[in-house]
């Protein structure tokens, strides 16, 4: 990864951090990201249009904003190195004058994101990109219910930030909550914007953390998800180092341990910020999910439930909260939840609902509402265009209705779309499961080991929980 020396400075690409002698210094993310283009181009003249392009791909700044920037990194610069470090040209843009030599320091550690994000569909994050309406926003800060005062969801952001900076923070985490491509790309600009008015601050630099890695999580932005990763560690520890109690952040480290598989450090770090701040939503989120990691869905239940309290409007927590209910066989709360994310997306807010339909069929199915059930299906169907796993879902409502030959015919048109599929396996073993054919059912969870994860607490697999073969795969999964 490469880093950029100039005079006492060093530059970090990747972590966008700015040493001086060794020691931080404390720039907005922005004002580093202008540095950042300058060095890397050093003696060339960047043209202001370019170098607004490249900081702020959202758009929506005055070129003001980049005069900012120089200014500052003029102020900073000139205290440690003889003239002018920046020049101008005039009617082009800006150039760095002073040498710069490039060094490659050896690359990150790779985390496991890729891996996690094959586990079955009930324990991926999800990473669908669906806008919300702007109204809705308005809505929000207007009555003040997107960001409540107990869960950081409504209030404005803790009392350090000056008002200005709340301000922007309680928007950022209005559209950083929508867990969208869109929204989080939005609550990025807002963040930065939050540490350029608060550079001493916390709070900003760990909201910054949790929209980064969200980014890795989700697959979302044009980096790949070990850079997000990266800065998102980077941004939580620089929170940390200004407020060691700063239950954001310690949130966010225990997001980046579940993505390199660690949960045992993950359980730790939630542990944490579940003390610092029991307000805070996500880490009950985040625990939660650590908890039906372990099959331990009771303890998540009441995770999910409480971070549902603190934040009711987040469709992530709705959905998680959905499953653990499904999970816990408390199935008429699991269709109560699925119907309320439903509902939340149909007015705009969060994630995508195909997997609420999932999950409101299963348990729909699950209470023997099997009418109710294939209806429902057919909407998941339709809205996630995965023709293997509704022929697969099918198939086990017709099992489940003693009607073994429909079941058959669609477990056949299941497995042959599943060729070219991902996500369908573990939806086929459960209907081979249903059929009783244990045998078939655990030679489709061997095709993703970590399958077996998800089917320790999902009521489907009863029938394998205490099977030799399934522990024995278990063993195997992350």
């Amino acid at each position: 990864m490469s880093q950029y020396s100039f005079g006492p400075y060093l530059l970090d690409a990747e972590q966008l951090l700015l040493t001086c002698h060794g020691e931080p210094v404390a720039l907005g993310p922005k004002v580093v990201e202008t540095l950042l283009a300058l060095v890397e181009h050093p003696g060339e003249v960047l043209s202001k249009r370019a170098l607004l392009e490249r900081i702020w791909p959202e758009g929506f700044v005055e070129e003001a904003n980049l005069a900012q920037n120089i200014y500052v990194l003029r102020r900073e610069l000139r205290a440690h190195l003889p003239g002018d470090v920046i020049g101008t040209v005039s009617r082009r843009g800006y150039r760095f004058v002073v040498p710069v030599t490039c060094s490659q320091r050896g690359p990150l550690a790779e985390p496991s994101v890729a891996a996690f994000s094959e586990t079955p569909r009930r324990f991926r994050f999800r990473r669908l990109a669906l806008a919300a309406p702007a109204a809705l926003l308005v809505f929000a800060l207007v009555f003040g219910y997107a960001w409540n005062a107990r869960a950081h969801v409504a209030t404005p952001a803790p009392p350090q930030l000056s008002s200005a900076g709340a301000r922007l923070y309680a928007i950022g985490r209005y559209y950083w909550n929508m867990r969208t491509a869109a929204g989080l790309q939005q609550s990025l600009s807002y963040f930065h914007q939050v540490v350029e008015l608060d550079p001493t601050k916390a709070q900003g630099y760990a909201a910054l953390a949790d929209a980064n890695v969200l980014l890795a999580d989700y697959q979302f932005g044009p980096l790949a998800p070990k850079v997000y990763v990266a800065r998102g560690e980077a941004y939580a520890k620089k929170a940390l180092a200004i407020d060691p109690s700063s239950g954001e952040a310690l949130a966010a480290l225990g997001l980046v341990s579940i993505l390199h598989h660690k949960m045992a450090e993950a359980r730790t770090y939630l542990q944490r910020s579940i003390t610092a701040d029991a307000s805070y939503a996500p880490a009950h989120e985040w625990y939660g999910i650590v908890l039906l990691h372990d099959g331990n869905a009771a303890a998540a239940f009441s995770q999910l439930r409480t971070a549902a309290q603190e934040d009711p409007l987040s469709t992530a927590t709705l959905l998680w909260l959905a499953q653990a209910a499904y999970s816990e066989h408390h199935y008429a709360q699991a269709v109560g939840y699925s119907r309320q994310g439903i509902d939340l997306r149909t007015r705009g807010a969060g994630i995508g609902d195909d997997d609420f339909y999932e999950i409101l069929g299963m348990s729909q199915e699950a209470q023997g509402q099997y009418t109710r059930a294939l209806a429902t299906y057919e909407t998941y169907g339709r809205l996630c265009k995965c023709p293997a796993s509704l022929d697969a879902l099918r198939a086990h409502v017709f099992a489940s209705m003693h009607q073994a030959g429909r079941a058959r015919a669609s477990l056949a048109h299941a497995t042959m779309a599943a060729k070219g599929a991902q996500g369908a396996a573990y939806d086929i073993a459960a209907a081979l499961l249903a059929l009783g054919d244990r045998t078939k059912a655990l030679q489709w969870l061997r095709r993703d080991p970590n399958s077996a994860v998800a089917a320790r607490i999902d009521p489907r697999f009863a029938a394998l929980h205490r099977d030799a073969h399934f522990k024995a795969l278990l063993k195997t999964a992350s």
